[in-house]
């Protein structure tokens, strides 16, 4: 089994690691920028806090009141809501729609419209919006007929599939844990609530809500709740 407490850090250490690159990372070239919009990771609120040839991942959080620059979208996103609120959104030159998002929604940037896609997004609740969001980058990665997940998935639960990513829930009751199962393609995770996270021979450490994990594959782990609260992660599977 591979410890994982290595790879788990908070958000707020994961940044500094990658603050060496991150303050010039863009997901488009710079060329792509226009009078009219930006790409999506120059946004001020959508920052990159993790990118490699496999994946970017974009912390984003609107403090109420907040009105974003129109931005780009080309890379369809996995949305893990971490705090909802009430939140319009508009299209370049299309009509504003309002919506509720709840804390735990996960949606797709493509299931709403078709990529790419500029828009710009307010803050009209009273909360802070806050999602990650997690992107597959580039060509198919795995060798023909590779299996992401095998082993025993008691405890993963199919939440939502695409065609680049299967999205799984996981709730862990203390003391609950997952069957020990193997990840053979990369794979994210989001911890949707604070608790404590027991993951083998690495321990019992603390995890925060909106802290994200990425993992490349051949990766065997089980995952065990070792606090007195439930657990909530959402993990996004390559395919």
């Amino acid at each position: 089994m591979t410890d994982l407490h290595v790879n788990i850090r908070p958000l707020g250490a994961v940044r500094g690691l990658v603050a060496g690159f991150a303050f010039g990372l863009t997901l488009f070239p710079s060329a792509a920028w226009t009078a009219d919009w930006v790409p999506v990771a120059e946004e001020p609120r959508h920052r990159p806090v993790f990118e490699n040839e496999q994946a970017i991942i974009l912390d984003v959080n609107l403090p109420p009141g907040y009105v974003s620059l129109y931005h780009e979208h080309r890379i369809d996103l996995l949305y893990v809501t971490i705090t909802g609120t009430q939140v319009w959104a508009q299209p370049l030159n299309g009509e504003r729609m309002d919506a509720d998002v709840a804390t735990g929604d996960l949606r797709f940037s493509s299931d709403n419209h078709d990529l790419p896609h500029i828009h710009q997004v307010a803050n009209v609740g009273s909360s802070p919006f806050h999602i990650i969001g997690i992107g597959r980058k580039g060509a198919d990665h795995s060798k023909a007929g590779t299996i992401a997940i095998d082993g025993d998935t008691e405890g993963l639960v199919l939440d939502q599939q695409k065609t680049q990513a299967s999205v799984y829930r996981i709730r862990l009751a203390p003391g609950e844990k997952t069957g020990e199962h193997r990840h053979n393609l990369p794979h994210a995770h989001v911890f949707l609530t604070d608790g404590m996270l027991s993951v083998g021979s690495g321990g019992t450490i603390p995890v925060t809500a909106g802290q994200f994990l990425w993992q490349p594959g051949n990766i065997t782990h089980v995952y065990e709740n070792g606090g007195d609260q439930p657990l909530e992660i959402v993990e996004m599977q390559w395919r």
